[in-house]
């Protein structure tokens, strides 16, 4: 993979030198020095499941010991989308929790053919599906 500049895009780019353990890179092009990190944090799939199951109704801590990250870095997610979406909606609007066994029945599923079903298995072990209804055949 080809490191380019994140300032003009160039590939036109050679190491120079390391700042505290990780490599320093110098663009030929417009002077510009930078290091190439790694993304920080978990991925967004992960944040959308917990959100999931704090809509579920588990608590904080059984959401964190699943999902395999501490009950704060559960909470920070949850607080953090929660003053996201009140911003768009308003100060008015009651939120509700979901039962999953409420959102079982919305979807209604009554044959095999019309859903679809997405396993994983999380970092503790414990077997998560998801199951999705399909848009009805035209």
């Amino acid at each position: 993979m080809q490191i380019k500049c994140p300032k003009c895009a160039d590939d036109k780019i050679v190491k120079n030198g390391q700042v505290f353990g990780w490599q320093r890179y110098k663009c030929k092009n417009c002077k510009y020095q930078f290091t190439k990190q790694a993304p920080a944090g978990k991925p967004l799939s992960l944040k959308l499941l917990v959100h999931l199951l704090h809509i579920s109704g588990l608590s904080m801590r059984e959401i964190a010991s699943i999902v395999g990250v501490s009950a704060q870095s559960v909470s920070r997610w949850i607080k953090k989308w929660h003053g996201a979406y009140m911003s768009e909606i308003g100060k008015y609007e009651t939120l509700y929790k979901a039962d999953i066994n409420t959102l079982l029945d919305c979807l209604s599923i009554t044959q095999t053919d019309d859903f679809y079903v997405s396993s994983r298995v999380l970092p503790s072990g414990a077997k998560f599906n998801i199951v999705v209804q399909l848009p009805p055949k035209k």
